[in-house]
């Protein structure tokens, strides 16, 4: 479990990472990933969007070369200008969940046994085909 002065649900991990942010189907934010955890990241960007404003997230695990990709339904909780806070509503395929959990555990170095903990402890978000 998180510890007091992490009042978070999951951990956050340092990661760099494409993404980009798809608003009404259009590619309007392109990005690197400052942190993720099992429900939403940071993501350094030059464009800004109002809290509340639902996004498709994209996070290519090989930069954008056409391999595994973690795709889920998010909504932006905060604008950090120049980065934005994306809560993950839903992990979109079968696949996303297991690629989401396996980038969170292999970045979170010293924090590997509170992480594994989280994952063990908590339903989660489920997949959606």
């Amino acid at each position: 479990m998180p510890s007091q002065e992490n009042k978070r649900e999951f951990t956050r991990v340092k990661v760099a990472l494409h993404a980009e942010l798809r608003v009404g189907g259009n590619v309007i934010i392109q990005g690197k990933l400052e942190n993720v955890s099992f429900n939403g990241l940071l993501l350094r960007c030059e464009t800004i969007l109002p809290p509340d404003t639902p996004c498709r997230v994209f996070l290519h695990l090989d930069g954008g070369q056409g391999g595994p990709t973690i795709e889920a339904q998010g909504m932006v909780i905060r604008d950090e200008s120049p980065r934005l806070a994306v809560q993950f509503t839903e992990l979109i395929g079968n696949e996303s969940p297991h690629h989401l959990q396996n980038l969170v555990l292999y970045n979170s170095g010293p924090e590997l046994n509170q992480v594994e903990e989280e994952f063990e402890s908590h339903v989660g978000l489920h997949a959606k085909s």
